[in-house]
């Protein structure tokens, strides 16, 4: 009898929000959705010239997953993350396509498995 007695309390605050009641025993649903684990990249050296070597290590990416490297939107490179999601000392190449950026010109590196991305500033030099 006392769940009867509730039932239009509930109905009346209900009635405020603009929701719709939830049912007694159950949870009510989440407005909110679980985000995705954050990745991160590192790079080293955090400068160079076209036609440099730089060494890429990140986390947080799927097990055994394929990681694309990309130089300002350009595929430089892929790796297989390990059985925890990570990579490390990952070579790849500055492309020889951003000759012409004068120095200090910043760019980004990045690294992409599915929805997992992770980006990191690089800075050219002559």
């Amino acid at each position: 009898m006392p769940a009867l007695l509730l039932l239009p309390l509930a109905l009346a605050a209900c009635a405020d929000t603009g929701r719709a009641p939830v049912p007694l025993g159950m949870a009510a649903p989440s407005s909110s959705m679980t985000a995705l684990p954050a990745a991160h990249l590192a790079a080293r050296p955090v400068a160079g010239a076209v036609n440099s070597e730089i060494r890429l290590s990140g986390e947080g990416y799927p097990a055994h997953g394929r990681v694309v490297f990309t130089f300002h939107g350009t595929q430089v490179g892929e790796a297989t993350a390990d059985a925890v999601g990570r990579f490390a000392e990952v070579a790849v190449v500055v492309p020889a396509a951003f000759g012409d950026a004068g120095p200090g010109t910043q760019v980004t590196i990045g690294a992409t498995s599915g929805p997992f991305y992770a980006e990191t500033p690089f800075v050219l030099t002559r």
